[in-house]
């Protein structure tokens, strides 16, 4: 007999013995006293029976309430400690930012989990900090090292990571503290408030729309491919260091422009990203084939762009810190798709926001139009500069 039958047939037993006692109550007072004795058995039994259970359910809760009381602890000390700290894995994927590290970095706290922190930092630095902690998880000590953020031109802060150990984690976690340098506090002049900032940088964007509009109605019936050329520069010299426009003609993928940075301390690499197929562009590829913007604001992905002669990765040669590519179609994400726009942000620059991807994304559209007339085959006169 099973342990689940033994106890079905006890509890009946006792069952049955609890309506004995029941009608048992209309005996004589004299015979009460052996009943009350019976009743008190089996009370007994029953406490007995129970004691092992409740014991084993008591421990349970206390210490399901004690590790829910120390998360909660955790958390609230996490969130409002005013030092910038990140919870991350072993491959510096973000768990939680609190408040005074979303500030340091640019990085709002919802969007940051999940990404890799790695990412907030200048592309030199980024494999060392992979590397670094990933040595913490594997328990080898706490560390520290040096960093640049990218987000914030001349940002130093040192990086102190701590492995931490909890109970209802499957995974060792590292503490990542970031300490501002004293030149970082003092290095710069007061920045302008949140809301002028949004302001300025909205009249920016409006502004750059009016000026490729004008040059798109103004050309498109003189030379398509120039006309476009010349949006893409407009659009470089507002939004970014590099701009790279990709176009289909008669169904395969040519490079028309690429505009880089003046100064730029790579002499040849413009001349590499000239000289690419594009169909060698994972960036470039996936947007034509599915239609769909890529915002990557904080760049991790070093082969997205492709990979020179040598095999180095064009992103790290460029200092890539943030990439916004855009498909040629009249509305994102519905066929034909004309071409690819893709933007580069190089060095400590600030990722690209959603706010510009917008403004974009409405330029990249018009330009569409004026690119049906070379989806039939019209040439792309110029070349890429």
């Amino acid at each position: 007999m099973t342990q689940s039958e033994d106890f079905g047939s006890e509890f009946r037993d006792f069952a049955a013995r609890v309506e004995e006692l029941r009608a048992a109550r209309a005996r004589p007072d004299s015979e009460r006293s052996v009943l009350l004795d019976a009743a008190l058995l089996e009370l007994q039994h029953v406490v007995d029976d129970m004691r092992p259970a409740y014991e084993e359910f008591a421990s349970r809760v206390r210490g399901a309430t004690t590790g829910v009381r120390a998360e909660q602890l955790f958390k609230a000390i996490f969130e409002n400690i005013p030092v910038p700290v990140a919870l991350v894995d072993g491959e510096t994927v973000m768990r939680r930012i609190n408040a005074a590290a979303a500030d340091l970095t640019g990085l709002p706290v919802g969007y940051a989990a999940g990404r890799p922190l790695s990412g907030i930092l200048r592309p030199g630095d980024r494999p060392a900090l992979r590397s670094q902690t990933a040595a913490v998880a594997r328990g080898e000590g706490s560390r520290s090292l040096s960093v640049h953020l990218q987000s914030r031109t001349g940002s130093f802060v040192r990086v102190t990571l701590t492995e931490v150990l909890s109970s209802g984690d499957t995974e060792t976690a590292v503490l990542v503290t970031l300490w501002p340098t004293s030149t970082q506090a003092t290095g710069h002049p007061p920045e302008a408030t949140p809301t002028v900032r949004v302001a300025v940088r909205a009249a920016e964007l409006t502004d750059l729309m009016d000026r490729t509009t004008r040059v798109l109605l103004g050309g498109r019936a003189h030379d398509p491919a120039e006309v476009l050329r010349s949006v893409t520069g407009l659009i470089r010299d507002g939004i970014a260091d590099w701009a790279v426009l990709d176009l289909l003609v008669e169904g395969e993928l040519t490079r028309s422009a690429v505009h880089g940075p003046e100064g730029n301390d790579d002499p040849g690499l413009e001349k590499t990203i000239v000289q690419q197929d594009p169909r060698r562009c994972p960036v470039v590829v996936g947007v034509v084939s599915t239609g769909s913007v890529v915002l990557d604001g904080l760049a991790a992905d070093l082969d997205r762009l492709g990979v020179d002669d040598n095999g180095a990765p064009l992103a790290g040669r460029a200092d890539v810190g943030s990439l916004l590519a855009v498909p040629l179609s009249a509305q994102v994400g519905e066929p034909p798709v004309r071409g690819v726009l893709t933007l580069l942000r190089t060095g400590a620059r600030p990722s690209f926001s959603m706010a510009e991807a917008a403004c974009v994304e409405t330029i990249v559209g018009h330009m569409a139009i004026v690119a049906e007339a070379l989806a039939d085959g019209a040439t792309t006169a110029g070349g890429a500069e």
